[in-house]
């Protein structure tokens, strides 16, 4: 297994509330990474989360976008199940289980949300491809969000390289590339994206994190 695949095993068997204290960790849990982005989705109809986990996300966008329809994609079978349970008595909110790599979606989109570090799961090799793939699901003047650590800030994980980075876990270890931003560059150049601007921020406690917006 190479990229997202080798590390599906700890997002198959890692217990909720411990990826929720993953959260808390990271400073994650009053969404701040959502309120810095809310303006720039805020007139926005359909707005994807990649990677939804237990519905962070989208709790935030109930409160906050009352009429837009929201797609939760997550590729974790435990975590699909959460959510569905979750929200199925919402009907603007629509839980995909499937995983980004062989998504197909019917309707264009307004946004595409991808936070967490969601990216970092994927190789180097692979980022660019996934990207290509969410832009493809994007309307014209479509938007992409993507949230990752800045390089070289200290994680719960440690760097084998300058841009690689491993956790290790009882529950699988998950081994990851963390893009600079003249990589983030070359991959929105590649997908097709005309514009990529970035918000640099600290999180509640205090780890420094970027979120790149992509315009179509």
């Amino acid at each position: 297994m190479s990229g997202n695949d080798s590390n599906k095993k700890f997002y198959n068997t890692v217990p909720l509330d411990v990826f929720q204290s993953l959260t808390r960790q990271g400073g994650f849990d009053e969404c701040i990474d959502l309120e810095l982005i809310e303006k720039h989705i805020a007139a926005s109809a359909t707005i994807m989360e990649v990677g939804a986990g237990y519905g962070r996300c989208v709790d935030f966008l109930l409160t906050k976008k009352q009429d837009a329809k929201i797609l939760a994609v997550e590729q974790s079978p435990q975590f699909s199940k959460v959510l569905s349970e979750k929200y199925k008595n919402q009907s603007r909110v629509q839980v995909i289980h499937e995983d980004i790599k062989t998504l197909v979606v019917s309707d264009t989109l307004d946004i595409v949300l991808w936070l967490f570090s969601g990216l970092l799961d994927f190789s180097k090799e692979e980022q660019p491809i996934v990207m290509k793939r969410l832009r493809s699901f994007l309307k014209n003047e479509g938007k992409l969000f993507i949230d990752i650590p800045q390089l070289a800030e200290l994680t719960v994980a440690k760097y084998t390289s300058a841009q690689d980075i491993v956790m290790e876990t009882p529950y699988g270890n998950i081994s990851t590339f963390l893009p600079a931003f003249k990589d983030i560059e070359v991959y929105a150049l590649q997908a097709g994206f005309s514009k990529v601007s970035v918000i640099h921020y600290l999180t509640t406690t205090q780890k420094k994190r970027s979120i790149f917006m992509l315009e179509v």
